[in-house]
């Protein structure tokens, strides 16, 4: 595993929860309806979740990153990834995407990674949501980098999202944080990004780690017969994106890289944040993908936003009153420690 200053990840983690808690107010919005309750502009946390998150509270997205991150901490890897979203699930969360929630609650074994594959087989293999997209920018935060990185990105995004869209949508947003980081231009990174893409072999790499199964061979010959085609959408929407398209900030996968892309490349972190929070629909999420990208871009958080940032559930391992100023630097720290035992 290759070194990554702590403050780089922590920034990250940082920004994409901050984001997060600014799109909370104005998820499932209208810009119309957000614009008469809160102004032209979105500068601070404000009132209004349709879920009951209370200002400064980020919603499921940035529970699952953190979730993630304290499964990593138990030296379990998938394994330990797959039960700390269990247990955030069984306490009860205000939010829970469909297919996230179908995933964790699979009946197969208890240690079983496949109720992704499975969720997505009941689908008819039609589901293709952002759920594991919203929290895959953990992995980086973990350590992983390289061919590592994106293994290890599409085996957590198939614990719940086992479409090929699913999968190689976050096998690009990681490998496009990684660039980032590492100081490359906006739209180099994203070409950078979509040559680790369309060289991934996402098939080979669930099958290696135990998500594909004898029990699931359909979804198996379905992903295999679709990720030729998922990887060119991916590659279509990251292009059309960085060329400032945006079909929308539904909950639909490729719509939300679509639009994060778009909006992530602006001058300042707020410049890169409002839009999301300002168009309303699935705007925590496109917010919190945002966040991860302008954090990796090194933009930084408005310290105004920093002081009241909380998470707005309580699950083993968080408190919903924790101030994450306090808590999140020991989680990564934990979470890269044993990361890179394992590598």
């Amino acid at each position: 595993m290759s070194e990554c200053p702590m403050t780089d990840v922590n920034g990250t983690l940082f920004s994409l929860a901050a984001a997060d808690a600014l799109g909370a107010a104005t998820e499932f919005k209208t810009p119309q309806a957000i614009a008469s309750r809160y102004g032209p502009t979105f500068t601070d946390y404000q009132p209004g979740s349709v879920f009951g998150f209370a200002p400064g509270e980020a919603t499921d997205d940035t529970q699952m990153v953190v979730a993630t991150l304290l499964g990593y901490a138990r030296k379990g890897g998938l394994e330990g990834v797959l039960a700390a979203l269990r247990e955030w699930l069984a306490a009860g969360p205000p939010d829970v995407g469909g297919l996230t929630g179908a995933a964790l609650r699979s009946n197969s074994l208890a240690n079983s990674l496949d109720g992704g594959v499975r969720a997505w087989q009941d689908s008819a293999f039609q589901s293709a949501g952002n759920g594991g997209l919203m929290r895959i920018a953990a992995v980086w935060i973990a350590g992983f980098r390289g061919a590592e990185l994106a293994r290890e990105s599409a085996a957590v995004t198939a614990l719940t999202h086992a479409d090929p869209r699913c999968v190689y949508a976050s096998v690009f947003l990681t490998a496009f944080l990684e660039a980032l980081a590492g100081g490359q231009p906006y739209a180099g990174a994203a070409a950078s990004a979509l040559q680790i893409t369309d060289a991934f072999d996402g098939r080979a790499a669930l099958l290696d780690c135990g998500v594909f199964g004898i029990g699931t061979r359909d979804a198996h010959l379905a992903f295999r017969d679709r990720e030729r085609q998922a990887r060119a959408e991916v590659r279509t929407r990251v292009r059309s994106g960085l060329g400032g398209k945006l079909t929308s900030q539904s909950g639909f996968v490729l719509d939300t890289l679509e639009a994060a892309v778009k909006h992530a490349g602006a001058g300042t972190w707020h410049a890169c944040v409002e839009p999301a929070v300002l168009l309303g629909d699935d705007s925590d999420t496109v917010a919190c993908v945002v966040g991860a990208i302008a954090g990796a871009r090194g933009l930084e958080v408005p310290p105004y936003l920093l002081a009241p940032l909380r998470l707005g559930h309580t699950w083993p391992g968080w408190q919903r009153d924790w101030a994450c100023t306090g808590h999140f630097p020991a989680v990564v720290q934990a979470a890269q420690a044993q990361c890179a035992q394992t590598q």
